[in-house]
């Protein structure tokens, strides 16, 4: 990769005492859901929402990892192996879109905003470059998003009378995301994964008597 992958505003540093710390990539700041309002805290359907959003980043992020451990970006590879990856890569694009789109059973669209996340112009960049690929390449066909090179065959025949032959279609194949910028979406997915993941331990004590309940607790009397 030429370029370098992540920005400077994706590196942090937090100092844990005068001369230690740790330091990270990350694509925005995580919030402090303990902070939120009680009414968004309270929820519903946002919660179930987000249950449902722990689902789709995982998906997300292991088609991500399915390509990291298979693909050569530097290689050659025939168009079967092109489809595979390809295959892969529509799982990360619907699945990281899919808190974000309609929903028929009546949930409501996931936003950062909901999650208290406020994005960089740069990180909402690539938020909305994964959404619009989704709308117009993996979940629907736009002709005009869509690279294909359509040909006639034309033939005479041995009494002079002509014809024609649509040949093959032949379509772009392979990512549609370069490398640099799945490793940045997979960045953006870690950390939505992580922000959702703790909205939802914050909220489910207002909807623990609705779930199935796991005791641990251990008897000490005895």
């Amino acid at each position: 990769m030429s370029e370098r992958v992540y920005p400077d505003e994706w590196h942090y540093y937090e100092a844990l005492g005068e001369d230690h710390g740790v330091s990270g990539i990350r694509a925005f700041e995580q919030p402090d859901p303990s902070s939120f309002p009680d009414q968004r805290l309270r929820d519903e359907p946002l919660f179930k929402r987000l249950i449902l959003s722990q689902r789709d980043m995982s998906h997300a992020l292991s088609a991500l990892t399915f390509i990291f451990q298979e693909v050569d970006f530097e290689a050659r590879y025939s168009l079967e192996e092109l489809r595979r990856f390809r295959c892969y890569e529509t799982t990360f694009i619907v699945a990281y879109s899919r808190p974000f789109t309609e929903s028929r059973g009546g949930l409501p669209r996931l936003s950062y905003k909901a999650l208290g996340v406020r994005l960089t112009k740069f990180t909402r960049s690539i938020h909305e470059s994964i959404l619009a690929k989704r709308d117009k390449i993996f979940a629907h066909s736009d002709p005009s998003a869509v690279d294909y090179y359509a040909s006639v065959m034309n033939f005479r025949r041995p009494d002079g009378s002509e014809f024609s032959v649509l040949g093959p279609t032949r379509f772009r194949e392979g990512f549609e995301l370069d490398e640099t910028e799945l490793r940045r979406a997979n960045v953006l997915a870690e950390c939505l994964l992580h922000t959702i993941s703790s909205l939802l331990h914050e909220m489910h004590p207002n909807f623990s008597a609705g779930l199935p309940q796991h005791d641990f607790r251990e008897d000490r009397s005895s």
